[in-house]
């Protein structure tokens, strides 16, 4: 009985030791990376001419309320638009916006590759009355039609030091 009670605890002892002696990895927190490549989007069927992906801060956000992106099909050029609302002004924000194409590889893999990447910095000296809600739109022409796009964002607000983050992201839509 003694010997069961006696290697129990020196079990015990040996567990406890490697968890308190392990070794965390950790890695600088960069604000301008919300959303991955590996992110999942669906392919929309040919008809669709848009996407759009709404987040909501329900009860996540301190300051930060929602964004939204959404990519649409114009004759053959890309339409953006991004949008990023808050609950109360902040100091900074930042909108990075990815532009992904969809690839089928030689072996039948797929994947979305990023191809370009749009950066937007607000500050609130720059606006007076509150840096609350700031959107960008803008038109891409010149990437080849019959390919299937989709958008990413990283959107991050930073107040009084703290930084929110969302990273809104489309379905994939033909272009053409």
């Amino acid at each position: 009985m003694r010997v069961k009670r006696f290697f129990s605890s020196v079990v015990c002892v040996l567990i406890a030791t490697l968890f308190i002696d392990s070794v965390v990895f950790a890695s600088n927190f960069n604000p301008l990376i919300f959303t991955s490549i590996a992110v999942e989007s669906d392919i929309l069927p040919e008809g669709i001419k848009e996407s759009r992906d709404y987040v909501n801060a329900v009860a996540k956000g301190v300051f930060f309320a929602a964004a939204d992106l959404k990519i649409s099909n114009n004759d053959g050029d890309i339409n953006v638009s991004g949008h990023a609302y808050m609950l109360e002004p902040v100091d900074e924000l930042y909108m990075n916006i990815y532009l992904d194409k969809f690839v089928v590889e030689e072996d039948g893999k797929e994947r979305w590759e990023n191809i370009d990447m749009f950066e937007f910095e607000f500050y609130a000296e720059d606006y007076p009355e509150g840096l609350t809600s700031e959107s960008v739109e803008f038109t891409l022409t010149g990437y080849p039609t019959g390919e299937y796009y989709r958008l990413r964002g990283s959107y991050a607000a930073v107040k009084d030091g703290l930084l929110e983050g969302f990273g809104p992201v489309t379905d994939g839509i033909l272009i053409e």
